[in-house]
């Protein structure tokens, strides 16, 4: 499948997974149909091919540290259900929802982004259990800082109580996005690198606030995960789909930023397991003798 697991948590591979579905139904339309032999060959190649591309990426890139292998294990094992009966949590999660976490090959990309940056300042716009930002302050420059956002106490404890034990500089602020983001802003902080995996429809309010008070440095990086949203960023067929819509082309006519936005036939060369991501390139700092 494309939809991947790891531990308990099954991971959607955005555009991909549809692909796999679409595909599926063809597969079954065609077994009705025995004298189309060579069309049900040329599908089921297809299929091979979607559903190989995400674990072929994985295995080929860079491995990630056993840390991050305990981080993805112990989520996989959070009840979040119980958790919400006993009031434990802030929002309407459950356990269907832990597929919030980063599958691998996202932080693999991602601690590509920090090398190749040498990103030392780092800002995660939603962490949940860490997983992420542990991936990025594992290659962070020397004295660097990870500070992650989390809207959730019982996350935010579980991701201290890791930077603790691993003895890495990852620091997380609990509170809404938005409101962090605000007061971050009015601190004058300034970050290399920010990840924004939050939610879809604030996404436009999270890059004003960045762009507007000057929290990405002259050549940092914003990546922002699933601009896609499997798709309906393109149909515009929910409330996410349409926000994201907005979103990215708010950025590719903002002058200040340079966008790369992956499209179908990108997704190889920017990593298949990248469901889609938006990064952005603050340019209008740099001094073009320098560049």
């Amino acid at each position: 499948m494309t939809s991947t697991r790891y531990g308990a948590i099954k991971h959607d591979v955005g555009i991909f997974s549809k692909m796999e579905m679409h595909l599926t139904a063809v597969l079954k339309l065609l077994e009705q149909k025995p004298d189309c032999v060579e069309a049900r060959n040329k599908v089921e190649e297809m299929m091979t091919l979607v559903t190989s591309l995400t674990p072929y990426q994985i295995d080929r890139s860079t491995s990630l540290s056993p840390q991050l292998d305990r981080i993805m294990t112990e989520t996989s094992t959070l009840d979040l259900n119980t958790l919400l009966k006993e009031g434990k949590l802030v929002t309407k999660v459950d356990n269907t929802d832990l597929n919030m976490i980063s599958f691998p090959g996202q932080v693999q990309l991602l601690q590509f982004f920090v090398r190749i940056i040498n990103a030392k300042n780092i800002l995660e716009v939603g962490t949940f259990t860490g997983y992420g930002a542990f991936g990025m302050a594992e290659v962070m420059a020397p004295g660097g800082k990870v500070t992650g956002i989390e809207i959730e106490p019982v996350f935010c404890d579980l991701v201290r109580k890791r930077a603790r034990e691993y003895n890495l500089n990852v620091e997380v602020i609990q509170g809404k996005a938005i409101d962090v983001l605000k007061s971050l802003a009015k601190e004058g902080q300034q970050f290399d690198m920010i990840y924004v995996d939050c939610i879809k429809t604030e996404y436009l309010e999270y890059y004003q606030i960045i762009m507007d008070n000057n929290m990405l440095s002259p050549n940092g990086l914003i990546v922002c995960d699933n601009v896609m949203w499997s798709g309906k960023a393109i149909t515009r067929s929910d409330s996410a789909g349409s926000a994201l819509d907005d979103f990215t082309k708010t950025v590719v006519q903002d002058k200040r930023v340079v966008s790369e936005k992956n499209r179908m036939d990108q997704l190889e060369e920017m990593n298949e397991v990248m469901t889609a991501y938006a990064a952005l390139l603050r340019w209008d700092s740099v001094d073009p003798a320098q560049s």
